[in-house]
């Protein structure tokens, strides 16, 4: 199977995770807690796809045990976002914690914002590729919990004389962002492995050759 007809089976994946869950979302009312699980797994599975996406082109330079750690965190961040809600409500109740009069602070959007821009200083600065790598995935865990949250509420920005919230984003904006998002952090690891390969080359290090493509078609 073509590296290209492997990655549109996984976009087609993460479209039909998005549509099932979000209907799932409507179909299910009681019990609570099943609801509850629907909704959270749907956030963990979009951000396991997200981040599979992206790790796989790196998946030499990581190296095995990285590779599968980056799985598991975006998969649990995606998820834990959410815990949140018991954090605010102070209560292990369900109940509780899905009836609060205020966001969950891990809900606030300047987060992910705070966190894409790290990864351009992280990459302008060419540390090392993991620490970029690992910020990168955190971005992706925020970006598309808060993106599929945010066509029933918005996106919430709230710091220092700041709090705002955006109108309900569109619902066909929101699955498009899904799917490009993993590409936009490819994009960015890929402009910080062609500096390095190219500061190795001028210090006569050995050539670098980079596994990912976006525009190439197999």
């Amino acid at each position: 199977m073509s590296p290209t007809v492997l990655l549109l089976i996984k976009h087609l994946l993460l479209l039909l995770v998005c549509l099932t869950g979000d209907k799932l979302l409507q179909v299910i009312q009681k019990p609570a807690l099943l609801k509850a699980f629907a909704d959270n797994l749907t956030h963990a599975l979009i951000g396991l796809i997200a981040t599979e996406i992206i790790v796989r082109n790196f998946r030499d330079q990581l190296g095995r045990t990285e590779f599968y750690l980056l799985l598991g965190f975006g998969f649990f961040l995606s998820s834990w976002i959410d815990l949140d809600h018991f954090i605010e409500a102070r209560s292990f109740h369900l109940h509780d914690a899905t009836n609060l009069h205020k966001r969950g602070f891990m809900h606030n959007s300047v987060i992910f914002v705070v966190l894409f821009v790290a990864l351009l200083i992280l990459v302008h600065v060419q540390v090392n590729f993991s620490t970029s790598t690992w910020t990168g995935i955190a971005f992706v865990a925020f970006f598309t919990h808060q993106i599929r949250d945010s066509i029933r509420r918005g996106l919430w920005f709230r710091g220092p004389y700041l709090d705002y919230s955006t109108p309900p984003v569109n619902y066909w904006l929101y699955l498009l962002l899904i799917q490009l998002c993993p590409h936009v952090i490819i994009s960015l690891l890929e402009l910080q492995f062609h500096r390095e390969s190219m500061a190795a080359r001028s210090f006569g290090g050995g050539e670098f050759v980079a596994k990912y493509k976006p525009l190439e078609v197999v």
